[in-house]
């Protein structure tokens, strides 16, 4: 066997080790995650650092952890709702979405942090206004609750 060949057998086998050490450790190590990669405390680095942690497939490698947390402390309303029950038991299906558009209620209006999650014929979205240095704009929470409507969310919640 040339060296050459030796070389790229080596490093071959040193991928495929490390793939595997992260498949089984980036839970517990989370090796792609950096808080310092969010350092910012304006109103969109806020709702990113957010929307990071609340991301069941986010870098951090805690899958749904941080969110089934935020809906358990933040919005016990439906923690033990019946309704929301599809939603918590495959809370890993949801998406994130920064700034969404406001764009079935014509409003352009953008949601800071827009949860979305489709569970066969059940859609659940919570939206998350994040106001750290300001309030609220004239019908602001109003047009994000018929944005929801016309999404056909099936339940849905605002959060500020």
């Amino acid at each position: 066997m040339s060296t050459v060949q030796s070389l790229i057998n080596d490093v071959s086998q040193k991928i495929n080790a490390l793939e595997t050490a992260q498949a089984l450790y980036s839970r517990q190590l989370s090796p792609d995650f950096s808080a310092f990669d969010y350092i910012n405390t304006d109103e969109l680095g806020l709702s990113r650092i957010l929307a990071a942690l609340l991301d069941p497939q986010g870098s951090h490698a805690q899958q749904e952890s941080f969110l089934r947390l935020f809906v358990e402390y933040c919005l016990p309303v439906i923690y033990g709702d019946d309704n929301w029950q599809i939603f918590l038991n495959n809370l890993e299906k949801t998406e994130v979405f920064l700034e969404e558009i406001t764009g079935k209620s014509n409003t352009q209006r953008r949601m800071d942090i827009y949860l979305r999650c489709q569970v066969g014929d059940d859609s659940y979205g919570i939206c998350i206004e994040n106001k750290p240095y300001a309030a609220d704009q004239l019908d602001q929470m109003k047009d994000y609750a018929i944005e929801l409507e016309k999404e056909n969310i099936s339940i849905g919640i605002l959060f500020t």
